[in-house]
């Protein structure tokens, strides 16, 4: 049985940071299941063919999420005058893209419910729209904003990040969001899906509890974060 993963991949020798995505994939066998715990290799292979139109890419390419229910694949980018976020088919077809109240993004999340689709994008950013977390529908219009935009702060009311860098969504709605790509916060926050704090945790440091730089944040089958 072959089981397709998405993946990205980065080349930081690329002159001008014109950094790339490519969709790889791994093997794995009925006989051979793959536990990441046991320090087996995953065999990667590059599709050469993944993305049609590169040329599109003419940023350094920052976070990619991919919608497998719509079959489609969410690309952020950063850099003066280029397009924020990409929109690909599953196949590496270019559909479009958008750019407007997206300044930096660092982590991006698609979200899937019942009653439609919808992208979420951490902006560390420090201009007018930094320092917020947003959700956008897939055809880039803005919904939510959370976060005070432009200004960074530590407040729980009203909500204030320091450059987030990274968000993950629960089917319910409910929030976690990594605060602290380098400013003021290191600290997880999980939020009620009307954006209100359910807990707390992390401050500068090494020890339990606390994150140095916390960059991405996830959730699994057994609800650990």
């Amino acid at each position: 049985t072959q089981l397709l993963s998405p993946a990205v991949s980065f080349d930081p020798t690329l002159m001008e940071f014109n950094y790339y995505i490519s969709i790889l994939y791994f093997q794995i066998s009925k006989s051979e299941y793959f536990s990441p715990w046991r320090g087996e290799q995953q065999m990667y292979k590059l599709d050469i063919g993944w993305p049609k139109t590169p040329e599109h890419f003419t940023g350094q390419t920052f976070c990619v999420a991919v919608d497998s229910l719509h079959g489609l694949v969410y690309v952020g980018q950063r850099g003066d005058n280029v397009p924020k976020v990409l929109v690909f088919s599953e196949e590496g077809y270019f559909l479009h893209s958008w750019n407007d109240t997206v300044e930096m993004p660092h982590g991006i999340f698609v979200w899937n419910t019942e009653t439609g689709s919808s992208v979420w994008i951490t902006d560390v950013g420090t201009g007018k729209y930094g320092h917020t977390v947003k959700q956008y529908s897939p055809l880039g219009k803005l919904m939510q904003v959370l976060g005070t935009p432009g200004n960074a702060g530590s407040s729980l009311i009203p909500l204030q990040f320091d450059q987030p860098a990274d968000i993950f969504v629960e089917e319910t709605g409910e929030i976690y969001v990594v605060d602290g790509d380098g400013g003021m916060n290191n600290r997880l926050l999980k939020l009620s899906d009307d954006y209100k704090e359910i807990w707390l945790t992390g401050t500068n440091g090494s020890g339990i509890g606390q994150f140095k730089i916390p960059h991405s944040v996830t959730v699994d089958a057994f609800g650990r974060v």
